[in-house]
């Protein structure tokens, strides 16, 4: 799914990989994150030697007015968990929507685990 914006010289699209590459950037930004998880396609396209940046970032447009973002993450030991996680929240809302001008309607975190 692409995000749609016109103007007077024309469409400008932005597809939903960038909007998670965006992300994935700022997510890894802040203190306390291990990694982004993997989701199985993006494990097996590793597999094959293909680079994927996004991990399972999960990109959702309901409408164009209507974006959620979904980062599944695991969190280094030690660090205070909901703390981390509403930090990603800005920075990733900031990023994204500074980058596209594109309005997210949620950033949502998905903690998987904690590792050393």
């Amino acid at each position: 799914m692409l995000t749609e914006n016109k103007d007077d010289l024309g469409q400008i699209k932005i597809h939903n990989n960038v909007m998670a590459s965006i992300a994935f950037l700022a997510a890894n930004e802040v203190e306390g994150v291990s990694r982004i998880c993997d989701d199985a396609r993006s494990q097996v396209l590793r597999w094959m030697g293909k680079k994927t940046v996004t991990g399972a970032i999960d990109v959702r447009q309901e409408t164009s007015e209507s974006v959620n973002i979904i980062i599944p993450l695991i969190v280094k030991y030690g660090y205070n968990i909901p703390n981390i996680a509403g930090k990603i929240q800005e920075r990733v809302r900031a990023a994204v929507e500074e980058t596209t001008d594109v309005t997210l309607k949620e950033v949502i975190i998905k903690i998987k685990g904690v590792e050393k």
